[in-house]
């Protein structure tokens, strides 16, 4: 067989979890940073990324591309949770995620625009158990530009479900970030080795720009 890349005039923009609770200062995660300096949470890293994805979904609206957002969105009893949330202990007034709450909500730097799809997941993949795949064939997608938090878990799973169903992988490395720098480097070096491409922000807008026609 002949390698081929990713095919980017057919790609899609996936924003995955970029939301007040995991990315503002205070959202959940801000506060944990906070209170809980153990466990070492750099904000300031986690959040870097807004600025590039604002950029990234301004160049894919202008080539006419989808931009689609993926967010983490739960009962406030947790019993839809799709991932060991039962492995740490939860305070009764927590409501990180919670629909209809304020944490929950896409950051206002990255609100989405009429008609653009908000795919709502339970656990750490875009793909399981969610409308993701059903979207991306419908709009005729083949190759998809993934950015977001948190590189090492819902970033990486999405990423890995993406794969399963063969779909063309572009990792934004300066479009993703995690809780801490050399986590999110050791896992984009897994994912240029095994899952997709990894590419900087500018790399995929001027791929964007090449390959694919502007509105």
């Amino acid at each position: 067989m002949t390698p081929t890349g990713p095919e980017i005039e057919k790609s899609a923009l996936i924003i995955v979890d970029m939301q007040n609770d995991f990315v503002h200062p205070e959202g959940q995660f801000g506060i944990m940073a906070k209170q809980s300096p153990e466990r070492n949470i750099d904000l300031n890293f986690l959040s870097s990324p807004i600025s590039r994805i604002k950029r990234l979904a301004a160049a894919f609206r202008n080539a006419g591309r989808p931009v689609i957002y993926v967010a983490h969105v739960l009962k406030s009893d947790y019993s839809d949770a799709a991932f060991p949330y039962w492995r740490r202990e939860r305070p009764n007034n927590s409501q990180f995620i919670v629909e209809g709450t304020w944490g929950a909500k896409i950051i206002d730097e990255l609100n989405p625009e009429e008609g653009e799809h908000l795919v709502v997941k339970k656990g750490y993949g875009g793909f399981s158990n969610t409308s993701l795949d059903t979207i991306l064939r419908t709009l005729g997608v083949t190759t998809c530009v993934v950015t977001g938090v948190t590189t090492c878990t819902c970033v990486s799973t999405t990423i890995r479900g993406g794969v399963e169903k063969n779909y063309r992988m572009i990792i934004v490395g300066d479009g993703t970030a995690d809780t801490q720098r050399e986590a999110h480097e050791h896992e984009l070096k897994t994912m240029a080795r095994v899952f997709g491409d990894v590419k900087t922000t500018d790399e995929v807008i001027d791929l964007l720009a090449r390959r694919a026609p502007c509105r």
